[in-house]
């Protein structure tokens, strides 16, 4: 993209396929097994160049804003700008969801910034992870597996041609989320993403269905009654239905039939000039 005052970014939820924990780390992460993919639902950054400093304004009040911590920690660790940005923010993903609206946004100006100022994609991935754990996966996009704590990204070919509808709820905190997890629940996915993401490949709905897995399941649906019941609402009309992240959002995949579908990257330009 050529220099100019400013931009329009889109930033694109994600679902998981496939997620599973296999252990707490000693750094007090978890070690996460995970498939994800992008879907159409998307956040747009706004974006014009100011004099000095990060101003934000969004049709979501938000506490302590992503946005100000991405912008922190590139300018500790590249250099401050010598210009600074106004963002508007519009937020169509759910926060508290699993969504990854978050993390999405953290990418997407991590993205004009590495491009406004010419740093390459790998320093920019160095940093990412200590902004968020998923930060990581949005900088590459599409399909991936995603192993360690986010920040280790095995990039697959897109696949394509399935739509998704989501259900949304009262949001979940992440962190209390992994909290309640038991280790007797770790690592007892039926079978790998890698299997997964095979039957998506070949249409294989048999093994759609008997892979699909994600470890908050057996944690959520109990303690929320709304959530199981959105499961099984979507669980009609759709080939599967699953919780993303450790929700409170759950999906449900067709071939014909959803609002969203899959899509090929996590950080888009918008074609469009201010």
């Amino acid at each position: 993209m050529e220099q100019s005052s400013g931009a329009i970014v889109r930033s694109y939820a994600k679902i998981n396929l496939f997620l599973d924990v296999i252990k707490k780390r000693s750094d007090g992460y978890h070690e996460i097994l995970s498939l994800f993919q992008n879907i159409s639902l998307y956040d747009r950054l706004i974006i014009t160049k100011i004099d000095r400093g990060l101003e934000i304004k969004s049709n979501v009040d938000i506490e302590n804003n992503i946005l100000y911590k991405t912008w922190d920690i590139f300018c500790s660790k590249f250099k401050e700008p010598e210009f600074g940005l106004r963002i508007t923010l519009e937020k169509n993903i759910p926060m508290q969801a699993g969504l990854g609206g978050g993390s999405s946004n953290a990418a997407a100006l991590l993205f004009y910034l590495s491009d406004q100022m010419g740093i390459h994609k790998k320093q920019i991935l160095n940093i990412a992870s200590e902004i968020g754990s998923d930060v990581p996966f949005f900088l590459f996009g599409g399909t991936a597996i995603v192993k360690g704590k986010g920040e280790i990204i095995e990039p697959l070919d897109p696949l394509t041609g399935y739509k998704v509808n989501i259900i949304t709820s009262n949001g979940i905190s992440t962190k209390k989320a992994y909290q309640s997890l038991n280790p007797t629940l770790f690592g007892k996915a039926p079978c790998s993403p890698y299997i997964l993401y095979e039957a998506y490949k070949n249409r294989n709905i048999t093994e759609i269905k008997r892979c699909t897995y994600n470890i908050f399941e057996k944690i959520v649906t109990k303690a929320n009654k709304e959530i199981s019941q959105n499961l099984k609402k979507l669980k009609k009309t759709s080939l599967i239905s699953a919780l993303t992240g450790s929700g409170s959002a759950v999906y449900g995949i067709s071939f014909k039939e959803g609002e969203f579908k899959f899509i090929p990257r996590g950080i888009e330009y918008e074609k469009v000039k201010l």
